[in-house]
C-alpha cells in the first residue's frame, strides 16, 4: 500500500467528523435560512442547490455500494434562555423555555427510519447501482469488528433518540455525530474526542471492509429532525438593555441536517443539506404550557422571597412547554420529509457519478 493509501483514509475520516461537528456548532450558533418545503418542492431539481459537496471524486464511476451505516436523530427535547443586562437602576431580567415532544417515540422513530432505509436501498439499485446486501456486510470480518466496538441503538438521550434500521450499531463518524447531543461539559468533550480518534481509527478498517466487498463504496447516511426552533430576543446590545426578557418559538418539524459519506477506495467524498427544510406543522395538534407541580410552586416562592430579603430587583421566569404531536400526521410529514432528502442524496450521487 502506498504513502497515499495509508494518509488518505485518514485524512477522509479527519474531514467527515471536521464537517460534522462545525455542522452541529453552525446549527447552535447562527442557523441558515430554513427552505419551506411544499408541494412545488422537487427533489431532483433541488438536489445541485441544497447539497454541498467537499470533493466529488470518490463518486466518480461508482457502480457497487454498501450500505453500512444509516441513522436518523429526532430531537424530543429543546431549552433557550435570555436575559438583560441590568441597565441603569433595572433589575436583571431573565427568561427559560424548554420544550418537549409528546405524542410520538420510539416505535414511531423505528419504524419511519425502517423504511427510509429501505426506500433507500431501492433507489440505489434503481439508480443503476449494485448494493451490497445486510448478509455480505455482515460477513465482512472488518464490519463485524466496527459493529463490535460500536455503539448499539436505539441511544436515547435526555434531548434526542437515535434510531438505525434493527441490529445495526453506530461507529466511526456516524457515532461522533449520534452521541453529539449528550457530549456537554469537559466530561462530553472528552468523548467527542475519543470518538473522533476512533473514527479516525475506523477509517482504515473501511479501506479493508471495501476490499472485502469486493471493491464496493461505502455509503455512510445520518439525519437529524427538530420539531421547534427557538430564539432569544435579546441578543445583541439594544437586546441586553431592553428592560424585559424573552424567548419565542415555532413549532414546525424540520430536517436540520443530513449527512452521506462516500468511501472509494482512497478517496472520500461528503455530501451535507446546507440550508435546514422546514416542513408542515399540521403535524403537531397543540403546543401547551406544562402543568406547574406543587415543587414547581414552592421553589419560585422561596426563590422570590429571597429577593425580597436581599433587596434584589432581578427577575428570573421559567417555563416549560409541550408540543403535541398527532402521531399519524407527524409519520406522514416527516416520513415524506426525510423521503425527499433521501431522493436528492440518491439523485447528486447519480448525478456525479
Amino acid at each position: 500500500m502506498t504513502c497515499k493509501n495509508l494518509t488518505s483514509p485518514l485524512a477522509s475520516a479527519l474531514i467527515a467528523a471536521s464537517l460534522m461537528l462545525a455542522g452541529a456548532a453552525v446549527q447552535a450558533k447562527d442557523a441558515p435560512e430554513p427552505i419551506a418545503v411544499d408541494a412545488s418542492f422537487r427533489a431532483s431539481e433541488q438536489a445541485m442547490k441544497v447539497l454541498t459537496i467537499n470533493d466529488t471524486k470518490a463518486l466518480k464511476g461508482l457502480t457497487k455500494v454498501a450500505v453500512p451505516q444509516f441513522s436518523v436523530e429526532f430531537v424530543t427535547f429543546d431549552h433557550a434562555s435570555a436575559e438583560t443586562s441590568g441597565f441603569a437602576a433595572a433589575g436583571r431580567a431573565s427568561v427559560s423555555a424548554a420544550y418537549k415532544l409528546i405524542g410520538v417515540g420510539q416505535e414511531d422513530f423505528q419504524a419511519m427510519t425502517e423504511s427510509l432505509y429501505a426506500d433507500f436501498i431501492r433507489e440505489l439499485q434503481a439508480s443503476g447501482l449494485e448494493v451490497m446486501s445486510a448478509e455480505q456486510l455482515g460477513a465482512a470480518p472488518s464490519y463485524r469488528k466496527q459493529v463490535a466496538g460500536g455503539t448499539p441503538t436505539p441511544i436515547i438521550s435526555d434531548s434526542a433518540i437515535v434510531v438505525a434500521p434493527a441490529g445495526m450499531a453506530l461507529y466511526g463518524v456516524n457515532r461522533v455525530k449520534a452521541e453529539g447531543s449528550k457530549n456537554t461539559g469537559m466530561f462530553g468533550a472528552l468523548s467527542a474526542l475519543s470518538n473522533v480518534g476512533s473514527a479516525i481509527s475506523g477509517a482504515f478498517d473501511n479501506v479493508e471492509l471495501q476490499k472485502e466487498l469486493g471493491g464496493a463504496a461505502l455509503l455512510e447516511v445520518h439525519m437529524r429532525v427538530h420539531f421547534v426552533k427557538l430564539t432569544n430576543n435579546n441578543k445583541g446590545f439594544f437586546g441586553r438593555i431592553s428592560s424585559t426578557a424573552s424567548v419565542s418559538a415555532k413549532a414546525y418539524p424540520s430536517i436540520t441536517a443530513a449527512h452521506m459519506s462516500v468511501f472509494a477506495g482512497p478517496e472520500g467524498g461528503h455530501l451535507s443539506l446546507k440550508q435546514p427544510l422546514t416542513l408542515d406543522a399540521a403535524a403537531f395538534s397543540d403546543v401547551r404550557e406544562e402543568a406547574t407541580t406543587a415543587k414547581d410552586v414552592a421553589g419560585a416562592v422561596l426563590t422570590g422571597l429571597i429577593r425580597f430579603a436581599s433587596g434584589s430587583k432581578d427577575s428570573a421566569e421559567f417555563k416549560r412547554f409541550e408540543t403535541v404531536a398527532d402521531a399519524a400526521k407527524y409519520r406522514e410529514v416527516v416520513g415524506g420529509g426525510l423521503g425527499l432528502v433521501r431522493e436528492m442524496l440518491v439523485a447528486r450521487l447519480k448525478a456525479e457519478r
